[in-house]
């Protein structure tokens, strides 16, 4: 509801505006006094915010010039003055009419016409009115015709006097259009407090100076990015008040900077600086800018929203099975990398879970809330992979989307990408690897501009890395780009006694209490065996062994253990398989110790018996132990 305040500087007049306010169902709060009296009125009000003021001469006057509130006049109409000057006339033909700060218009006319003498008596202060009101009480018997405080000086001077009284049809005039003033604020102020409720709740900063660089707008979110105060700035000029917002630039050369990075205080901004123009020129401008970490956190937000769930890494160091000493060493190393954010190269064979330490490695590191996203480079076909890692812009190819598609390397922004089988990624795509290795950068297929990635690479291969670059089966450059942290996962044949660890990890509750005597049984033969496909073979031995559990009555026979097991029953013979593993370590050991000989170097050695440079290490200390070297027939 609108809050009309009426101050009037008599009585009458405050019945008079009652009974008209009642009479138009206004709502007003009425006051009395006149001049300086309305300053202590107007102190007093206290809240809510006074929409108008309705006052009449002097007292409007004074309330408009001291205080910030619209002030409707009740002025005193001609037939107001001419009813006046008639009842004056009785007394004296000479009319002394009052009037603060400014002339009546019309009162030459009203002498020819009612044949009286008209004097105007102009003031703005009480002091000047009693001095002009002394100067006619000496010259002449006049009658003064004005407002209380005229009235009262002429009856103080013995002067005939009457009240210039206001009229029903001007105070309903004025009260009407009081409440249209109040209407219009109200409507005003609603849409000011709508327009800064959005200005502050929008993330984006906002500052508005006009044409002369005086701040005009500042919103909450530019207070907070800039650590500075709306109240401090308002009004001031933005060179001094805010540093370095190159809004004065703008306003001389009146054009626009679109997508700046700049440094503003303390606070890296993105902005843009846009000249507010119209027919006649320029008369302001506008500047809105974000706090860049705020822009870089919605990137990487948009980024996991188009990911999803698909690219998610599950699992973690707890998740690898085994406390044999190769391993053990193994996950703390890969542990240890986890801290870094450098590629990681591994290798291992086929099953030996390359992936299981590389979702470890992610899920160790500072990246782990972000995309883990495998790729297998050798089960897509070459073309289809180059889109698929690298992504394209619309129209980039026949049947490529509407709209273009991100790449592998994008939708791993913010976390790590795992490639898979990286020796089988063609030569020209391994050179566009490599720019992605060396510059943190990606060009779609039929993009003109790069895209900066943040991203941790994990490469793997089944293959021995160095046997890899001797057959130039993988750039060089890229080989030692890649080879930054090297990790070798050893076959399970060479950890032989995690199998058991790994048997019961397979296995639900219900399972292991149906398959313990028969894993019992057949253990001897599950250490013996080599395990070419590793764990991902034994985990399928281990499901087949639930399954056949169901079907035995009682405990396998010697017959039956080869349909269980299959080729891996073939040593079963606990002593036989000794034997065989025996000679087959003595064979293994001579074609070592021969090709040392022969190459001179670790690393060559191993690279031509195509094994990594520490599992040839871990041997050559067992061959020195059982001190082998000495007895080979080649030293």
């Amino acid at each position: 509801m609108s809050r009309i305040v009426f101050i009037s500087p008599y009585g009458d007049l405050s019945a008079a505006a009652t009974a008209v306010a009642e009479e138009l169902g206004i709502p007003m709060e009425f006051y009395e006094g006149w001049l300086e009296q309305a300053g202590p009125i107007m102190d007093q009000l206290g809240e809510p915010e006074v929409d108008v003021v309705i006052s009449r001469g002097g007292t409007a006057d004074y309330i408009a010039h001291h205080y910030d509130v619209p002030v409707i006049l009740v002025n005193t109409s001609p037939f107001d003055i001419i009813e006046c000057c008639y009842e004056a006339k009785k007394y004296s033909d000479h009319i002394a009419i009052t009037s603060f700060a400014k002339p009546y218009i019309g009162l030459r006319l009203l002498e020819k016409v009612m044949g009286i003498t008209i004097t105007e008596v102009i003031f703005t202060k009480q002091e000047e009115l009693d001095e002009k009101i002394s100067a006619l009480a000496e010259m002449s018997n006049c009658c003064v015709v004005g407002g209380g405080p005229s009235v009262v000086a002429a009856k103080r001077f013995g002067l005939f006097n009457v009240f210039l009284s206001t009229g029903k049809n001007t105070i309903r005039d004025a009260l009407v259009r009081a409440m249209e003033m109040a209407n219009l604020r109200r409507d005003e102020r609603r849409k000011a407090y709508r327009l800064k409720t959005i200005l502050d709740n929008i993330y984006d900063g906002i500052i508005a100076v006009d044409s002369q660089g005086k701040v005009e707008i500042i919103n909450y979110s530019a207070e907070r990015i800039l650590g500075i105060t709306g109240a401090d700035v308002l009004g001031k000029d933005v060179k001094d008040a805010v540093l370095n917002t190159r809004l004065d630039e703008v306003i001389k050369t009146g054009e626009a900077e679109i997508g700046e990075i700049q440094t503003v205080g303390n606070v890296q901004i993105y902005a843009n600086r846009i000249p507010i123009k119209d027919h006649h020129g320029l008369f302001g401008v506008v500047a809105t800018f974000q706090d860049i970490s705020r822009v870089i956190h919605a990137e990487r937000k948009v980024r996991s929203n188009l990911t999803g769930k698909r690219f998610h890494a599950h699992f973690t160091f707890d998740n690898i099975i085994g406390n044999s000493s190769i391993i053990c060493k193994t996950k703390k190393l890969a542990a240890n990398y986890s801290q870094s954010d450098l590629t990681v190269l591994i290798y291992g064979p086929s099953g030996s879970g390359k992936e299981l330490f590389a979702q470890s490695i992610h899920n160790a590191s500072r990246r782990c809330g972000q995309p883990f996203v495998a790729v297998n480079c050798g089960a897509l076909p070459p073309t289809l992979l180059e889109s698929e890692l690298f992504g394209y812009d619309e129209g980039a190819f026949t049947g490529a989307k509407r709209k273009g598609k991100l790449g592998l390397f994008e939708l791993s922004h913010g976390g790590t990408i795992f490639l898979d089988e990286i020796n089988t990624l063609p030569f020209e795509l391994q050179g566009r690897l490599l720019r992605v290795l060396q510059e943190r950068e990606v060009l779609r297929i039929g993009a003109e501009a790069v895209i900066p990635v943040d991203i941790r690479v994990i490469a793997a291969t089944n293959q021995s890395p160095y046997q890899l670059l001797r057959e130039r089966k993988i750039r060089e450059d890229l080989f030692y780009r890649l080879n930054v942290l090297y990790l070798e996962i050893a076959p399970l044949a060479e950890r032989s006694e995690d199998v058991p660890l790994l048997c019961a990890s397979f296995l639900s509750a219900s399972e292991k209490m149906k398959t313990t005597n028969l894993l019992n049984q057949i253990m001897p033969y599950l250490t013996a065996y080599s395990w070419p496909g590793n764990v991902r073979e034994l985990n399928n031995v281990v499901q087949r062994l639930a399954f056949f559990a169901d079907f035995l009555e009682e405990e396998p026979s010697a017959v039956e253990i080869p349909n269980i097991l299959g080729e891996r029953a073939e040593t079963h013979d606990a002593e036989a398989a000794d034997n065989l593993r025996s000679s087959l370590q003595v064979t293994e050991d001579e074609l070592i110790i021969e090709a040392l000989r022969d190459h001179g170097t670790i690393e060559k050695t191993a690279a031509h018996l195509g094994i990594g440079r520490s599992t040839l290490c871990r041997k050559l200390k067992r061959i020195r132990s059982e001190n082998l070297l000495l007895k080979s027939k080649h030293f």
